[in-house]
């Protein structure tokens, strides 16, 4: 059940879900409800952010995920949404355009097989794109652009989107712990008429753990996330809210991938996935010939092995 935050009547969420003022992105609804397929393009990324939590094996030119499975057929994909019974997907990386024909097929495929209400949003840092590419995401029917700036480059590329294209236009950060920065981000969105800004919590994981500590951040006893980035992105909330700043924020919790967002979309597939004779756990785990499962690909298309392990 959502509930205000803290008295503010019109700030909205709970601990697992995040809070955020305004209207929320269709992506972040749909994330929220286990809708999304998540699809992972590539893990090549010419910005070396340091705070980026993108695992080792991910980080690979030729890394090509669909939600946690490894991806070599576009059928897979569709396979992927019809077990999820997926609204729509998030295209993501790595830099998601370093790998763009890749990006650009994707789209046309499941706008041409599901209709143009079926959504996607995708991530960038601007790195790669100019105005002609996103003038043609948008004729490919992108619905939702979240940018991470970056650089000026990017900023313009905001502001052309905003004002050329039909896609609801988005900024996505990490919450530092840095009130003066988080400020000045969403300041700027406002003044450009970007739609909304995401505030992710700064996570910590194998890849960015010593950048994250050689630079001061001090790691929570849960070691998931670094101390303050929620304390801060809950004081940005509260001073929208009070400054009265025509766009949506939103902070999203480290805990709400998994307890959310993943487990909501493997039980949804689990659903599908299940067979005479198996167990269905409250996880999303499948009992099979008591072995227990995750619901991926192996299990769900034990009906279609031959087909299956051909299309591998």
């Amino acid at each position: 059940m959502l509930k205000p935050f803290d008295g503010v009547e019109t700030m909205n969420g709970n601990e697992v879900l995040g809070w955020w003022v305004g209207e929320l992105a269709k992506g972040c609804e749909l994330c929220m409800e286990g809708l999304k397929v998540v699809i992972f393009v590539t893990g090549t990324c010419p910005v070396n952010c340091f705070y980026c939590p993108t695992s080792y094996d991910r980080r690979d030119i030729d890394a090509f995920y669909v939600d946690e499975e490894p991806l070599r057929d576009y059928t897979l994909l569709l396979d992927e949404i019809s077990l999820i019974d997926a609204k729509g997907i998030s295209i993501t990386g790595g830099e998601p355009l370093s790998a763009i024909e890749r990006v650009y097929e994707i789209i046309k495929l499941v706008k041409e097989v599901y209709g143009s209400s079926f959504h996607v949003h995708l991530y960038t840092s601007g790195y790669y794109a100019s105005k002609d590419v996103i003038r043609y995401l948008d004729r490919l029917g992108l619905d939702e652009i979240r940018f991470h700036p970056i650089s000026d480059h990017t900023w313009k590329l905001v502001e052309y989107a905003v004002r050329e294209t039909s896609m609801d236009v988005g900024i996505e950060i990490p919450a530092l712990p840095n009130l003066t920065y988080l400020k000045s981000v969403v300041l700027r969105a406002a003044e450009i008429g970007v739609k909304f800004v995401n505030m992710n919590e700064l996570e910590v994981s194998e890849t960015n753990a010593l950048d994250v500590t050689l630079r001061g951040f001090v790691v929570k006893d849960d070691g998931r996330s670094v101390v303050g980035s929620k304390e801060s992105a809950l004081r940005i909330l509260e001073w929208v809210e009070e400054s009265g700043l025509d766009i949506s924020v939103r902070f999203c919790p480290a805990v709400f991938k998994d307890v959310v967002q993943h487990r909501k979309r493997l039980l949804r597939k689990a659903v599908n996935c299940v067979e005479v004779g198996d167990q269905l756990l409250s996880d999303g785990t499948i009992v099979r010939r008591e072995v227990e499962y995750l619901p991926l690909f192996p299990i769900c298309m034990e009906r279609f092995r031959g087909d299956y392990d051909e299309r591998l």
